[in-house]
């Protein structure tokens, strides 16, 4: 036989049809990897990727399934085809795929309680009512400082010691006034001796009416002089325990005629040291800020600052939570006791403040805090998931499920938020299914489609 031969026509269309066959479990297998790598994406797209990212992934599983026109559209069989038409004026129905439907998540609308509230940003102070600034009665050169920031007191613990300019002053006059003191007191002693002899003789008339009145007058200067001197002596006394001496210190110096120019300043009162200003060999002065700020950090307030907009509902007696980032699953809860007179002129935020006790001192000054503001009182209302919202510039709809089998897109009117809900305030009754996930592809689906 010539091996040029043709082959006969009914081997060449077997061998097709044996081909065709043949290649159809590729194709199939084929499709199944592209469908598996494409699920598979998306799974590692929900887990990790922004938002944006996760769209684009689901809307290539969408494209895979049906959801959206995509390359393999035409190979679609008319009966598997969805449809979307419009059954009044202004109504979408979609009728999805069995496949399609699957890949639906759809949940009743259920009662749902939300509080009108709104946020606001702010941090920890300290109670500015249980805390004393420290600060130096006089100028003088820091010899020691013997606290720091986050120790706890007692009141009269010594903080510091300065040698203090003042210091030797105060001791010269101090000397000076108990020379004084001790000098009317021997006036006056004298004085006395004199008056009792005048008065003696007086009696046994040895002398005149003059001298007697004038020994009694001269004794009456003496005791005002000694009054004078003992208030002189007392005074520099005073400026001296302003220089932080004590009575026992004072009392020394009286005997010995010489004190340390060094002087102490100490705690006004029991508290942490939540501020120190002030170092070794530092100059203060009288006049300067404070060295030290001592706090009762066993309550702190809350300081939120309100954004213009939501001014108008602030009163003071609200609830407001605040969440802290070092403690992620405590909420942190007050009222509102005092609200600022008037807006800061480079923020444009109220400031609003309420009192936290802080018994274990764990919250701390100047920690960043999120505050949630509570204006009502709870609302019920029919709620469903934020993810089955398809938003259209202001507008908003849902895809409702119908008994038939039909998915209908619904306008809605929503309200408040509670955490990932949102209330549905028009357009939607309890009990009602709506899509909760793939809403947006269907409308995307809806939307690509002919309407009939």
């Amino acid at each position: 036989m010539d091996a040029r031969k043709p082959v006969e026509p009914e081997a060449d269309s077997a061998r097709a049809y044996f081909e065709e066959t043949r290649e159809r479990p590729r194709r199939s297998m084929l499709r199944l990897g592209i469908l598996l790598s494409i699920v598979v994406a998306v799974v590692a797209a929900v887990a990790i990727w922004p938002q944006p990212v996760r769209d684009a992934a689901e809307k290539a599983v969408a494209i895979a399934q049906g959801f959206m026109p995509g390359k393999h559209e035409a190979e679609e069989t008319p009966g598997d085809k969805p449809e979307t038409k419009t059954a009044n004026a202004g109504e979408r129905v979609f009728r999805p795929t069995k496949e399609q439907r699957t890949a639906l998540e759809i949940k009743p609308v259920a009662p749902g309680t939300f509080r009108p509230e709104y946020a606001a940003e702010g941090r920890i102070a300290i109670n500015e009512d249980d805390n004393v600034p420290v600060t130096s009665p006089y100028s003088g050169r820091v010899t020691k400082v013997l606290a720091r920031a986050g120790d706890d007191v007692k009141a009269g613990q010594v903080l510091l010691t300065i040698e203090a300019s003042d210091m030797v002053q105060a001791q010269n006059d101090y000397q000076g006034a108990l020379n004084g003191l001790n000098k009317a007191q021997a006036l006056y002693k004298l004085e006395q001796n004199i008056a009792s002899r005048q008065q003696e003789l007086f009696q046994a008339r040895a002398t005149s009416l003059k001298d007697y009145e004038q020994a009694q007058n001269d004794i009456i200067a003496a005791q005002s002089d000694l009054k004078t001197a003992e208030a002189s002596l007392q005074a520099v006394r005073n400026k001296l325990r302003l220089l932080g001496k004590t009575d026992d210190e004072i009392t020394a110096f009286e005997k010995a005629g010489r004190m340390s120019a060094e002087t102490e300043i100490r705690a006004p009162i029991a508290g942490t040291i939540v501020q120190r200003k002030v170092g070794v060999g530092q100059y203060i002065s009288s006049s300067g800020d404070p060295l030290f700020v001592i706090g009762d950090l066993s309550t702190v307030w809350l300081i939120a600052n309100v954004r213009e907009s939501e001014v108008p509902k602030v009163r003071i007696g609200q609830e407001i939570d605040a969440r802290i980032v070092g403690f992620p699953r405590t909420i942190f809860r007050a009222k509102i006791s005092y609200v600022a007179t008037s807006l800061d002129a480079a923020t444009r935020r109220l400031g609003v403040r309420a009192e936290l006790d802080n018994p274990d001192r764990s919250l701390k000054p100047e920690m960043f805090a999120n505050f949630t503001i509570t204006t009502g009182g709870d609302r019920f209302s029919p709620s469903i998931p934020s993810a089955a919202v398809v938003y259209e510039g202001e507008k908003a709809h849902v895809w409702v499920s119908r008994p038939d089998g039909a998915i209908e897109a619904r306008d809605v009117k929503l309200g408040l938020t509670n955490g990932d809900n949102v209330q549905v305030v028009d357009g939607l009754k309890n009990g009602e299914e709506v899509v909760t996930r793939g809403a947006i592809f269907i409308d995307r689906a809806a939307s690509g489609s002919n309407a009939s």
